[in-house]
């Protein structure tokens, strides 16, 4: 047994090993400039960077003795003078706590955004080699499934968001929690338990997305093992509930006070925009150079959900092999009651009504509705619910007149592909939102999103219910891992799947990676396409971080999503209180004031009262930012007011206006 452990160290220590290589490749030329360049492009990587900056700075007052940060933790710099206004998006806490020796190295957020990026592709593939390889008891297999969840195209779509990317501690608590139902031992479990917690606090759609499925896991295994009577069992999963809700719950308390105080809940016009259509699936991301042009049947905003050919190849493979073995190739007569002819005529009769009543919905699903012409009546299909609830019905039926038929359930349902089977499809339903499209039209069938979002706190507060989609991509790595053992079988089996992992990292690709990127502006003059870290940081950076210790700064332009990112990002140079702020939500009092900016020279005393009324002592404007003249007219405007020009660095130029 030692012997076994050691090999399966080394098993896991090669397999990340060649993880690593892999994300090199796959992100390439990104680690050529860790400390310089930004994974994927300039927009919320920024607002990402400062936020771990921001939650690296508190640490470390906190653990030189400044407790009371504590209690201001989530008091963030932006948005001055709104309280809170850390929980107007991801904390990261997690990653930060990840990433907190490196930061206090070097004080550089580049860096630290860039190896936690890293680190996701690496990690995800680790847990899920884990994971696959403690339910199938075949490394080769759990490699292949670790390189799926590391490198499923779903991830190159959500490159720019790391808390979508952190996922990587989904099959680590999955792991740990069959451990300690294999074992025993209570370690596992509170390895699961941590990684369960770090997971909460990684990403909040996860916490409402994942951590369900991870408790109904547990449920799941207990039922499979016939556990429900083990005392100490029930016990220990208890602690690790109560410790699981006892460390996130602090970092709920203030998403909800800035909830209740302003509001701020997503419009269901918003939730649906954003939420997968059924054809999202079968859409492929633009940089995913394999499929971008053939796999193209309806682009929307996060909605190009394609997860390659191979992993659906595998999965299919896996799921077709737990049916035969658990349906097909078994002998055992008497799969329905044998001395009764009329009851096997029913049950069969139940069979053919059930498949025709799932092929019906299935219909309904991608084709919205459809007519079957039967020659004397035409039989016109657009309610996917009914059919579903029929079917259930007749399963149901079935289930109840035959013993038979409930054994051979029982003993697939205990099978791990059950369990991730139905993960998969509970998922992709979620991801379909609260109000499912076909080619952006409504398809009526049940909707449980609707239900989460009508009794569920938090749920109206997540905007992109196609994020399912990584739940999605869990379950699916799981089932490739299945299909993966199926196939591995001996040395031809070793060659194929060696020849499988290299297919998938070449249509999973989106070579070369991209870095720094920016997009156009229509109102104003494109921003500058690199950022430095702090110690790099322009001049008039520095110039507000030598200032008065009372500085409040505004920087112009306002309300303008390119530069108020790189007002964000660059207050971790000085750590000033900022007017400016970009967020998941932002505070009512932020678009009036960005209304009242938004043409200076034409309105100068509304600008002026503006700028008094937003408590800004300090005013940049970047003149290189606008078109035409207008930065240099905002300038003049501002000395005429009797700004006082502290600093000027080429086109920026720092006023003291009180």
């Amino acid at each position: 047994m030692p012997d076994a452990r050691a090999g399966g160290r080394r098993d896991a220590w090669a397999a990340t090993a060649v993880y690593c290589a892999a994300t090199i490749v796959m992100t390439w030329p990104l680690v050529t400039g860790l400390g310089r360049d930004v994974a994927w492009d300039l927009g919320d990587s920024l607002l990402n960077m400062w936020a771990l900056a921001w939650d690296c700075e508190q640490l470390r007052a906190v653990l030189r003795g400044d407790v009371g940060r504590i209690r201001t933790f989530f008091d963030a710099n932006i948005f001055y003078p709104a309280p809170l206004t850390l929980a107007y998006s991801e904390h990261l806490f997690a990653q930060a706590v990840q990433i907190f020796p490196v930061y206090l190295a070097t004080k550089n957020p580049i860096l630290c955004y860039n190896l936690l990026f890293i680190s996701t592709f690496v990690l995800s593939g680790l847990g899920m080699y884990l994971l696959v390889r403690e339910v199938t008891g075949r490394p080769r297999a759990a490699f292949v499934a670790g390189l799926v969840f590391a490198f499923v195209p779903y991830r190159l779509v959500q490159a720019a968001h790391l808390q979508v990317l952190s996922s990587q501690w989904m099959p680590l608590t999955l792991y740990g929690f069959r451990r300690y139902l294999d074992s025993g031992r209570r370690l596992p479990l509170w390895g699961g338990t941590l990684a369960l917690i770090a997971q909460n606090l990684s990403c909040g759609y996860f916490l409402l997305y994942f951590a369900p499925f991870a408790a109904v896991y547990a449920l799941w295994e207990i039922a499979a093992r016939t556990r429900w009577r083990d005392r100490r069992l029930w016990i220990d999963f208890l602690i690790a509930a109560v410790v699981t809700v006892i460390a996130t719950a602090p970092f709920l308390i203030p998403y909800a006070r800035v909830r209740e105080q302003l509001q701020l809940t997503r419009s269901l016009a918003e939730i649906v925009r954003f939420s997968a259509d059924v054809y999202a699936y079968f859409t492929a991301f633009p940089a995913q150079r394999v499929w971008a042009a053939a796999v193209n049947t309806f682009p929307k905003a996060e909605g190009e959900l394609f997860m390659g050919a191979l992993p659906l190849v595998l999965a299919a493979i896996g799921i077709g092999v737990w049916l035969w073995r658990g349906i097909v190739q078994p002998s055992t007569p008497g799969a329905f009651p044998p001395s009764n002819r009329g009851m096997r005529w029913l049950a069969a009769g139940l069979v053919l009504v059930a498949t025709l009543l799932a092929a019906a919905t299935i219909g309904v699903i991608f084709l919205r509705r459809y007519s079957i012409d039967l020659g004397i009546v035409s039989v016109r299909v657009s309610d996917g619910t009914r059919p579903i609830l029929m079917c259930l019905a007749c399963v149901g039926t079935l289930l109840a007149i035959s013993p038979a038929v409930r054994r051979r359930a029982a003993a697939l349902g205990t099978r791990p592909e059950a369990f991730f089977l139905f993960v998969l499809v509970m998922a992709w339903w979620l991801s379909l939102g609260p109000s499912p499209r076909v080619l952006g039209r409504p398809v009526e069938i049940f909707a449980p999103y609707a239900l989460l979002l009508d009794h569920v706190p938090g749920y109206d507060g997540m905007r992109v219910p196609a994020r399912f989609a990584m739940v999605v991509a869990l379950a699916l790595s799981v089932l490739a891992g299945f299909g993966a053992a199926a196939v591995d079988r001996g040395r031809a089996g070793a060659l194929a799947l060696s020849l499988v992992a290299a297919a998938f990292l070449v249509e999973a690709n989106g070579l070369p990676f991209q870095t720094n990127g920016v997009t156009a502006t229509a109102d104003f003059a494109p921003p500058p396409s690199r950022v430095y870290r702090p110690a790099r940081a322009p001049g008039v950076y520095q110039a507000v971080a030598r200032g008065p210790a009372e500085l409040v700064l505004l920087e112009l332009p306002i309300d303008t999503p390119d530069y108020d990112l790189r007002a964000l990002y660059y207050s971790t140079a000085h750590w000033r209180p900022l007017v400016n702020g970009y967020s998941g939500f932002f505070p009512p009092h932020y678009s009036r004031l960005g209304a009242a900016l938004r043409d200076i020279p034409r309105h100068p005393d509304l600008t002026w009262e503006a700028i008094r009324a937003s408590g800004a002592t300090h005013v940049i404007v970047h003149e290189a930012a606008y078109r035409n003249d207008e930065g240099r007219e905002i300038s003049r405007f501002l000395t005429e007011r009797g700004a006082a020009d502290v600093y000027r660095d080429g086109t920026d130029v720092l006023f003291a206006v009180r």
